[in-house]
């Protein structure tokens, strides 16, 4: 089935896509799993449990080596600690640009879902199954800088949707495993989506050396545009294919969010017995966004060696004990937007071309 799914991925491509997309073929990660024909038992209807965009505005990393000493017989050999931090900031783009972004990519899920017969069931309406027994109704239409570090979430404007609980840090709480086939199985089976896209704009890199008589500390800051396969909420990393799969053993603090547009039906065990997803094997990187592209910033700690003498000696040592470097980098606003909104749309029309297909099957 995996196979047919990337031959009509392949046509939409040819039919829709623009002839230089900013998501290839090749960066398409499709699933799909149809059991005991779904689909055929499944209402024209689809709650959106989720919908949002994760843009990231701001990474930070250090890097540090520990101080050494060394005892000779007629002399001592100090070499300081270093310690590196950086910290860069996006500018160029904010809040409404990205609400604006959001609003109009929903706008679009959604035409195209209705255009095709499928009913929107309202939130109001999921609210009253056993599976939102105790639930949270979140308005969207905000942002939210709690919700995975160095981001804002951002949700569609007349958007509503429910959260097991929010923290006292604000954070949106949720089940450790998927249980979306539940919710479908509540709403008698109808189709439960997902969209989610995430946007990073920055890499950092720390590392440090230590040698008898020299110590480093380094930050490097590879800076482009991307859309995410997968990124950690806690510790702001990019995650690959390998990452993504430990983040499914890790322990409930340590969450992931992928970008996918995905949609289940039916429930069986602990499984949807429908389950179509459009999601990235790797980054999408898109070019021309930014003037600078690369940032680096180094502490470096030189050897200081004293004669022993027979009275007790106030070492000093070189180097600077730490440097904070703050940075903000300016994109192009335009071309930001542009790359944004472009992939996904790209995304949204292969998802729900994908879900179609197999809808027939």
């Amino acid at each position: 089935m995996k196979t047919s799914l990337l031959t009509l991925l392949l046509l939409w491509v040819g039919i829709f896509q623009p002839a230089d997309p900013y998501i290839a073929l090749k960066d398409y990660d499709v699933g799909a799993f149809h059991r005991g024909k779904q689909s055929s038992k499944s209402p024209k209807r689809v709650y959106i449990q989720k919908f949002r965009a994760l843009f990231e505005v701001y990474e930070e990393a250090s890097a540090s080596t520990s101080g050494s000493k060394n005892e000779r017989a007629n002399r001592t050999t100090t070499v300081s600690g270093t310690s590196t931090r950086m910290g860069v900031q996006l500018s160029g783009v904010d809040i409404p640009d990205f609400q604006k972004i959001v609003d109009e990519a929903y706008a679009d899920f959604v035409t195209q879902l209705e255009a095709d017969g499928f009913e929107i069931i309202s939130a109001d309406e999921a609210g009253k199954t056993d599976y939102y027994s105790g639930y949270t109704k979140i308005e969207g239409g905000a942002s939210s800088t709690d919700q995975a570090t160095g981001y804002v979430m951002v949700t569609p404007t007349g958007y509503n949707y429910w959260v097991k609980g929010v923290s006292t840090s604000g954070k949106e709480k949720g089940t450790f495993t998927d249980t979306s086939s539940k919710l479908s199985k509540d709403l008698d089976d109808a189709y439960v989506a997902e969209a989610t896209f995430i946007f990073p704009f920055v890499n950092l890199d720390a590392s440090s050396t230590s040698f008898a008589n020299y110590a480093s500390s380094k930050v490097k800051a590879d800076i482009n545009l991307r859309m995410a396969a997968a990124v950690g909420t806690l510790d702001n990393e990019q995650m690959g294919l390998g990452k993504i799969a430990k983040g499914f053993t890790t322990s409930p603090t340590q969450g992931r969010l992928a970008s996918q547009v995905r949609f289940v039906a039916g429930h069986m065990a602990s499984s949807p017995l429908f389950d179509s997803s459009t999601a990235l094997k790797r980054d999408v990187y898109f070019g021309g966004i930014f003037a600078e592209d690369k940032l680096v910033e180094v502490t470096s700690a030189e050897v200081a060696t004293f004669s022993k003498t027979a009275y007790p000696q106030l070492v000093m040592v070189s180097g600077g004990e730490m440097s904070l470097a703050s940075h903000y980098v300016a994109c192009d606003h335009e071309k930001y937007i542009e790359s944004a909104k472009g992939s996904m749309k790209e995304m949204i029309g292969s998802g729900i071309y994908n879900f179609k297909e197999l809808v027939k099957d």
